[in-house]
């Protein structure tokens, strides 16, 4: 497995990792929070976008390589979660949720603008893990 910190080109931070195998590329930008693989190509968007909430499709980008990225969500075994919300791409946010007895506890919820995915990350203690 190969990792590399590479420049994102969705928000050109270069806080986007890289990881591969020989089967898989997999990017996680922790500036924007969006991610992509190496199979979200064109000829795969409609089985993809299948089960996808449609503000995450309405905000996929495309990369010059034909790559579709999405926000991304990140759960913290069943004690938190930051995920895109919003009712269009002119009016959504990361929001950022602590649990409760395993369950997400929405009077913690805390929403932060799109260039603030890593705070909503912070708030969820994501860079505190064990």
């Amino acid at each position: 497995m190969k990792e590399l910190l590479i420049t994102c080109p969705r928000c050109e931070s270069n806080a986007c990792s890289e990881v591969s195998n020989d089967k898989l590329t997999v990017w996680n930008c922790f500036g924007c929070g969006f991610t992509s693989n190496s199979t979200l190509t064109e000829n795969n968007i409609e089985t993809t976008e299948e089960t996808l909430p449609e503000l995450y499709k309405a905000l996929r980008f495309k990369s010059v390589e034909g790559l579709h990225w999405y926000p991304t969500s990140v759960i913290l075994d069943d004690k938190a979660m930051v995920f895109a919300e919003g009712k269009t791409i002119e009016d959504w946010q990361w929001s950022a949720v602590q649990s409760k007895n395993d369950k997400p506890d929405m009077s913690t919820k805390k929403e932060f603008p799109e260039r603030e995915f890593m705070d909503a990350l912070d708030y969820i203690g994501y860079f505190n893990q064990k």
